[in-house]
């Protein structure tokens, strides 16, 4: 996708039997998808578990969604690593076939090129109608969420071995599954394209549906302190 320092981003789409996963580079032109990740962040039970109560929850406008999106995703990650977040929506019953010819590993395909032409429509109108239901997303923590390193801090190893996943998912949608098929989709993704070697993430400590889902997916507890925050949890999951 574009090349390794993400400075243009190749429309993609990736399928899993119940998604269909975009990159927010073009998700970003769906105003549903808009919508629901500035709903997202006006929900009270869904910030408070995902980022703990020092991150309140507040109505965005549009403007402030594509400004916040742009900033935090598509220039801080997408640009720098072509790793971010993916739009996650529902395909339906008999939406968005592959066909043949694209490329399939496991439960996932991923269209490219025209295979992506044929699926997204002309000027991608057939997604921009999805039902988006959340996002999940890789960056390099070392160049994003940590904090800065001090002196006597250990040596980070290479950025390849620091990949954050995170995933938010509406509320309505809770309890369905969805952010861990969306989460292994894009983690394998990651190994087949960027050749990560490393998966981290941190959730706060009482939130225990993340750590859950972090755990069938492969994760443990890390020992680490990278985000040196003693409300959070660590976690590590090597690329297989």
């Amino acid at each position: 996708m574009g090349s390794e320092n993400g400075d243009s981003v190749e429309q993609i789409a990736i399928l899993t039997p119940r998604l269909i996963i975009i990159p927010t580079p073009t998700a970003i032109s769906f105003n549903p998808y808009r919508a629901l990740y500035s709903d997202l962040h006006a929900t009270v039970d869904f910030c408070q578990m995902g980022f703990g109560h020092h991150f309140p929850a507040r109505a965005w406008s549009d403007e402030e969604t594509c400004d916040v999106i742009q900033a935090r995703d598509i220039e801080r990650c997408w640009q720098r690593r072509g790793l971010g977040d993916f739009a996650v929506g529902l395909r339906g019953p008999s939406t968005f076939e592959p066909d043949n010819h694209s490329k399939q590993k496991g439960d996932m395909t991923i269209l490219k090129g025209n295979d992506y032409i044929r699926v997204a429509g002309l000027n991608n109108v057939h997604l921009a109608s999805c039902e988006w239901v959340g996002y999940a997303g890789l960056r390099d923590a070392t160049t994003t969420s940590m904090p800065p390193r001090e002196p006597g801090d250990p040596v980070l190893p290479s950025w390849v071995e620091m990949i954050e996943l995170r995933y938010g998912v509406s509320p309505k949608f809770w309890g369905q599954g969805i952010a861990q098929e969306a989460s292994k989709a894009i983690m394998q993704w990651s190994i087949d394209e960027r050749g990560v070697k490393r998966f981290i993430a941190e959730t706060e400590r009482e939130n225990s549906r993340s750590a859950k889902l972090l755990q069938k997916l492969g994760f443990t507890l890390s020992g680490t302190n990278y985000w040196k925050e003693p409300s959070e949890l660590e976690w590590e999951c090597a690329a297989k």
